[in-house]
């Protein structure tokens, strides 16, 4: 396409020097050219047709490729970002919780929308200029340095200045867009962070402080995309400068030359059209810069992510588990999230199949981080952990997770349908097995309350739902899944009395049969347990039953005394504001 374009001015060269001037005298320094018009024996009038005949072909031709071209590098680069998409987003679910915790949520989203965004852009629009130009570019060189490398090298006499100044700017506007990347991630990571907690935000009426800090960020982003927009602004006046320099030159000699009969009038055409469009190219791939550098900056913040290795992984021979019994063993097991500050030290304790243990302990103990190794969200420091005889790493990461069902304190729900939420953990599952596992948590009498039943749209994060309904929906969720090892972090957390009542009821349901680990702030959830772990410090302090934690008067004792008497005035207050108190 873009050696066809070159040929366009040759039409012209001949009808001047073939049908205007009659010319015989360097009519084209390209042989085959000469010969063919000399030996034709053509009339002017046959000459003028078939230039225009030529003029037409060459358009027609340049268009039917450019169509394929444009055509195959779409379609090329769509399949290029959709599978680079997909990758991205497939590795950072996959990256540990350790990556997660030191990573901005926005700034994620940012690398995985707008970056992306930005190669695309490029493979879109960049390549197809610069590739276009720059073959439109050498065939022209090549065409004008076979025609007279004399009025070529003229030609280009300011060519090295015109790339000088482009390649040096690329690397600031480089530096600039890369500033102008980082910036869009912090601003996406404040946005996010607001928009999710929007709630709290305005019930602290806290708007105006979360606006000043947004611009404070947003000053930040501003400033930063200034600087690409300085850097672009002053590309391009020096390069038409300098494009207009070299036009003039190529004026100034080649009317000498033709005064001087040494070139045709055709040659001269040819070569002012060569020439005005020899600096098309050269400042369309300059002005391209700013395309591929915002683009150069987003393949390294997406590098950066897709080069991280997760913590946590299959181990070499990791074998497939289909269906453990449940029993769980931790053995001398240290974890540190940071070197030199232990979150659980020299843990050892075993869970028989289908015991229910509750642990309990001061906020920082170290409960969540415990049953976070089950699954293997982190791997221990130090130990091992063993379920069913067999360290947990000598099983595959996600045979593993599936033996385990999790219900949170909070009960994370998704943009889709109960049904849709229900079966999260378990997609093939069948309308009756789903309706099945809400009636065991005590979900189905709601929601076949609602007009839409299972079919009901919930809102983002479950927002239009209870507490206490996201709660019975993760359990559903974590029923259906019929894993025989189930975790319940704080399941109860901010319910009321009869919300909590409902879900301890649904999850006695949950727990039958299976090995259960209970973490509880509220002690309402430990009558579930068989057996209290009490952590202090990341240590097992005590360990017994409920009965028998009370008569040794510890820690425990203290925890059950301290949140009955705090429950209990809490009753009293609520009593003496009743309305009958105080009729």
């Amino acid at each position: 396409n873009s050696l066809l374009s070159a040929f366009r001015p040759w039409p012209v060269k001949v009808v001047i020097d073939r049908v205007l001037v009659r010319s015989h005298t360097h009519v084209s320094r390209v042989p085959f050219v000469r010969a063919w018009l000399d030996s034709g024996g053509f009339t002017r009038l046959e000459i003028l047709y078939g230039a225009c005949a030529a003029t037409i072909l060459i358009a027609l031709l340049t268009g039917l490729l450019s169509y394929y071209f444009t055509h195959t590098m779409g379609v090329v680069g769509q399949d290029f970002i959709f599978a680079l998409r997909r990758n991205l987003f497939a590795h950072m679910q996959r990256l540990s919780l350790r990556f997660h915790d030191h990573q901005r949520t926005g700034d994620l989203i940012t690398r995985l929308t707008s970056d992306i965004q930005a190669i695309q852009d490029m493979i879109a629009t960049g390549v197809t200029t610069f590739g276009t130009n720059s073959c439109l570019l050498i065939g022209m060189l090549v065409l004008m340095f076979w025609l007279n490398w004399q009025f070529a090298l003229v030609s280009l006499s300011v060519a090295p200045l015109l790339f000088g100044i482009v390649f040096r700017y690329k690397r600031r506007i480089k530096v600039a867009a890369r500033k102008a990347r980082a910036s869009t991630g912090l601003l996406a990571s404040l946005a996010q962070e607001t928009l999710a907690s929007i709630r709290i935000v305005q019930g602290l009426a806290q708007e105006d402080q979360q606006d000043e800090r947004f611009q404070e960020r947003s000053e930040g982003h501003h400033q930063a995309f200034l600087e690409v927009v300085r850097y672009q602004a002053r590309v391009g006046p020096l390069v038409d400068l300098l494009a207009a320099m070299g036009l003039a030159i190529v004026m100034w000699y080649g009317a000498t030359r033709v005064l001087a009969g040494q070139l045709t009038t055709g040659d001269v055409v040819l070569f002012f059209a060569y020439v005005t469009n020899l600096y098309t190219p050269m400042k369309g791939v300059a002005r391209s810069t700013y395309v591929f550098s915002k683009a150069s900056v987003g393949a390294e913040r997406i590098a950066e992510v897709m080069s991280i290795r997760s913590e946590v992984t299959d181990r070499e021979g990791a074998r497939q588990v289909s269906k453990l019994n449940g029993g769980i063993e931790f053995r001398d097991v240290s974890f540190e999230y940071e070197a030199g500050r232990p979150v659980l030290s020299h843990i050892n304790l075993s869970i028989a199949p289908g015991e229910k243990v509750a642990i309990v302990g001061g906020t920082g103990a170290g409960k969540s981080t415990l049953v976070g190794l089950l699954p293997r969200f982190y791997d221990p420091t130090h130990g091992e952990i063993r379920i069913d005889g067999d360290d947990i790493r000598n099983y595959g990461l996600q045979s593993l997770r599936d033996q385990i069902s999790l219900v949170l304190q909070d009960s994370l729900l998704f943009s889709g349908t109960i049904r849709e939420n229900i079966a999260f953990g378990c997609p093939n599952a069948s309308d009756e097995a789903i309706v099945a596992a809400a009636e065991t948590a005590n979900a189905d009498e709601f929601i076949a309350r609602l007009p839409e039943g299972y079919e009901a749209a919930v809102a983002e994060r479950g927002s239009s739902l209870s507490g206490g309904q996201k709660q019975r929906i993760a359990i559903a969720r974590a029923i259906l899944r019929d894993a025989p090892i189930l975790v319940l972090d704080e399941p109860t957390s901010g319910l009321d009395a009869a919300a909590e009542q409902t879900v301890i009821d649904a999850l006695e349901r949950a727990a039958a049969g299976r090995t259960t680990l209970i973490i509880a702030h509220r002690l309402t959830t430990v009558r579930l347990a068989d057996r209290i772990i009490v952590l202090d410090r990341g240590r097992i302090v005590e360990e017994g039953t409920h009965l028998e934690l009370l008569a040794r008067e510890g820690r425990y004792a203290h925890f059950y005394h301290l949140q009955m008497t705090t429950e209990a005035e809490d009753t009293l207050v609520v009593t003496n504001n009743s309305p009958l108190s105080l009729a």
